[in-house]
């Protein structure tokens, strides 16, 4: 019989009680991100508008102690998915943000970090619409729904020219 000791170590998905759904996708409803953000529990560190792979997006660092440690995520939503064609408003992705990052960051006060995700909404809400996506986007909305959002990146870049034949005329 083994009697180790379970590792202290927590994931801050785990942390901050993301479901096992929200973890496996890498993303969770913006009712729950309001839920999250809107926690006593929950500190918010930073909330800023920035780019990535995929588009310019708003990008919420926020965190949650537990057992004298702070672990924390980054979501990012409320921006324009380039390579999908849509607007990514209904949800929010998310990452492990590094410790280390995390304890440098002051908290935000709770009514500040509401007020920038509210300017965010309001500054992108007339540009918002259900555009119908090209070829491409759906392709790459297949392949990012088969393997991620990275994998499907790969997939395109390594198709090359192969690529364009499913581009729109």
């Amino acid at each position: 019989m083994s009697h180790e000791k379970p590792s202290p170590y927590r994931r801050p998905a785990e942390v901050l009680g993301l479901t096992d759904h929200e973890k496996l996708w890498d993303r969770l409803s913006d009712q729950r991100f309001q839920a999250l953000l809107n926690d006593a529990q929950t500190d918010v560190h930073e909330v800023r508008v920035d780019t990535n792979s995929y588009g310019e997006f708003l990008f919420v660092q926020m965190s949650r102690v537990m057992g004298g440690q702070r672990y924390g995520l980054t979501m990012f939503g409320l921006g324009y998915h380039e390579y999908r064609e849509q607007w990514i408003t209904q949800h929010w992705h998310w990452y492990e943000s590094h410790p280390s990052l995390i304890a440098k960051q002051p908290v935000l006060p709770k009514t500040e970090a509401l007020q920038l995700i509210q300017n965010r909404r309001d500054e992108i809400a007339s540009h918002v619409t259900n555009i119908q996506p090209s070829k491409s986007a759906l392709l790459f909305g297949l392949l990012a729904d088969l393997v991620d959002e990275d994998g499907a990146l790969s997939e395109l870049d390594d198709l090359g020219d192969l690529f364009n034949l499913f581009e729109d005329e």
